[in-house]
């Protein structure tokens, strides 16, 4: 056996070494029932639990809600990691504080699709960083698609060198983060880099700017950001635990029935991989071409990328009106209406 393939074989070996390592950690989940949490060691919520006191996650600590788990608690503390897995809730009848001011110790909330964090009380950052003195160590909360954090105490975020909320989900999609009181910041603080972040805030803002983020407020309601305003949301800012109507209102469409009457004409051309029948295509109406599989599908151009707004070095030069790619970099179907590349999203068919 020549060094290059016994070369290749250890590679493979140290690979499955690694991958069977890491499936024992993920493996070790002890289950939670409201004990006391041990620094480093992960912890998980399959269905729901409700305690009458506060919890604290240490540092170095995971607890994860299951999708579709819901946990309610008197107060948060996290000093390590809590993870609100898809479609998961967290309802705290007090407050929660993330991260502990000058520790070095990362401290993270997570939410998943369609998950949300709902709040009587405050959110408070304890940046870790000491304000910039200790690069690298952060207190983030992290909003995956269509996620909600509802606020209705304080928002107070302390580091001032890196945003306190990410977007981590799709690219085409949202999150929502509403705080209801007084919302304030370091004097430089920045909320959010990400403009899927949807952040409004229904009182006074000072010390903060939302950055990227979409932004609504000071002294938010509906009336004054109508096309970020999410349904489900009172105007009322004293109102509280709507989170979980927020969130089952979003990604939900509505449609129209198609128009009624007599057809313009019939679709004369079709492709298909099936026993052709004798009515078809003709009985499609106003159609030009029609494709029929069972099993199979229509690929249409595959490009690397096209820029929203068309730049020297797009895989397209000269997109013309009504152009359709896909485009591979932002894994969506675009349309070129003109003057822009949009992907192409789904929506009201008003």
């Amino acid at each position: 056996m020549d060094n290059s393939n016994f070369e290749a074989i250890n590679r493979k070996f140290i690979f499955l070494l690694m991958v069977l390592f890491y499936s024992i950690v993920n493996a070790q989940c002890t289950a939670y029932t409201g004990q006391v949490m041990n620094p480093g060691q992960t912890y998980c919520l399959t269905g729901n639990l409700t305690l009458a006191s506060d919890i604290t996650i240490p540092q170095d600590a995971l607890l994860i809600i299951e999708p579709g788990g819901a946990l309610i608690v008197k107060g948060i503390a996290v000093n390590g990691s809590l993870e609100i897995r898809s479609a998961a809730s967290v309802k705290s009848e007090g407050s929660i504080i993330i991260g502990v001011f000058g520790s070095q110790k990362n401290s993270k909330v997570k939410l998943g699709t369609k998950a949300y964090l709902s709040l009587t009380g405050s959110v408070s950052q304890g940046d870790p960083s000491f304000m910039g003195t200790f690069p690298g160590a952060t207190s983030t909360i992290d909003m995956g698609t269509y996620s909600v954090v509802e606020i209705c105490g304080t928002f107070s975020q302390q580091s001032i060198t890196y945003p306190f909320i990410n977007y981590v989900g799709t690219p085409l999609g949202k999150a929502y983060c509403i705080a209801k009181a007084q919302v304030n910041g370091g004097g430089s603080s920045i909320l959010s880099n990400d403009s899927q972040i949807i952040a409004i805030a229904m009182d006074t803002v000072t010390g903060l700017t939302p950055g990227n983020a979409s932004f609504c407020g000071p002294n938010a309601t509906q009336a004054s950001c109508p096309d970020l305003w999410p349904d489900g949301l009172p105007n009322d800012k004293f109102a509280c635990g709507f989170a979980d109507e927020i969130v089952h209102e979003l990604d939900n469409y509505c449609t129209k029935p198609g128009a009624s009457g007599t057809p313009d004409g019939y679709t004369k051309m079709g492709i298909t991989t099936q026993q052709k029948t004798n009515n078809w295509p003709e009985n499609i109406p106003n159609g030009f071409l029609a494709l029929e599989s069972k099993n199979k599908g229509l690929v249409i151009t595959r490009v690397q990328h096209v820029s929203q707004t068309p730049q020297s070095g797009d895989a397209v030069a000269e997109p013309k009106e009504g152009m359709i790619v896909y485009d591979i970099q932002d894994s969506c179907v675009k349309l070129y209406n003109g003057t822009q590349w949009k992907c192409i999203e789904r929506s009201c068919n008003d």
